[in-house]
C-alpha cells in the first residue's frame, strides 16, 4: 500500500464508487459475496487498492494546503513541479490566527514587526502526492487557497 487503508466509514460513504472499482476489476456482486465468504484475505487486497487510487485522486488535485497553529501558518500551493510556500510568524502569543477573525487581525498588522513572513519553494521529494500525503498527516489541510492568495498578493505588493 503506498497511502493508508481508507476507514470503515469512509469506506461506506464510497460505496458506489468501490462497486465502480469492484465492476472495473470484473467483480459482481456474486462474485464479491463469493469473495467475501470463500476468500476473506482477498478483502483486505481490494480496499488496499481502491483506497490508493482514492488517495492517488484527491492528492493529484489538491492545489493549496493550510497547516496551521494559533501563533504560525504554514501555508501551500502545490504545483506540478515545486511545492510554494508563505510562512507567518507570529512573535505574541496573545492572538490566535487559526480563527478566522485572528487571521483578519493579522492581516491588519502585517506591517508591524510583531509578524514575520517567509515565502519559500521546494521541490518534492520523493514525489508531489507523497510530499501532499506527508503533510495531511502532519495535519495539514486541503484547502481552496484563500489565505495563500491573500498573502500572496501581498508580497507581490510590500517590500517588507
Amino acid at each position: 500500500m503506498r497511502y493508508h487503508k481508507l476507514t470503515e466509514k469512509q469506506l461506506h460513504e464510497m460505496h458506489r464508487e468501490f462497486s465502480i472499482f469492484l465492476s472495473s476489476q470484473g467483480i459482481d456482486k456474486n462474485e464479491w459475496d463469493n469473495i467475501k465468504k470463500n476468500k476473506p484475505r482477498d478483502i483486505s487486497n481490494y480496499i488496499n487498492l481502491f483506497s490508493d487510487i482514492v488517495w492517488e485522486k484527491i492528492l493529484t488535485d489538491c492545489k493549496f494546503m493550510d497547516f496551521l497553529t494559533p501563533s504560525q501558518v504554514f501555508l501551500f500551493e502545490t504545483n506540478k513541479k515545486l511545492a510554494h510556500l508563505i510562512i507567518v510568524k507570529l512573535k505574541s502569543k496573545t492572538l490566535d490566527i487559526t480563527t478566522s477573525k485572528g487571521f483578519e487581525i493579522m492581516l491588519k498588522k502585517i506591517h508591524d514587526d510583531s509578524v514575520e513572513l517567509f515565502q519559500a519553494s521546494k521541490s518534492y521529494s520523493p514525489t508531489r502526492n507523497l510530499f501532499i500525503y506527508n503533510q495531511l498527516k502532519k495535519g495539514a489541510i486541503i484547502t481552496k487557497g484563500e489565505r495563500y492568495k491573500r498573502l500572496k498578493s501581498y508580497f507581490q505588493n510590500s517590500s517588507k
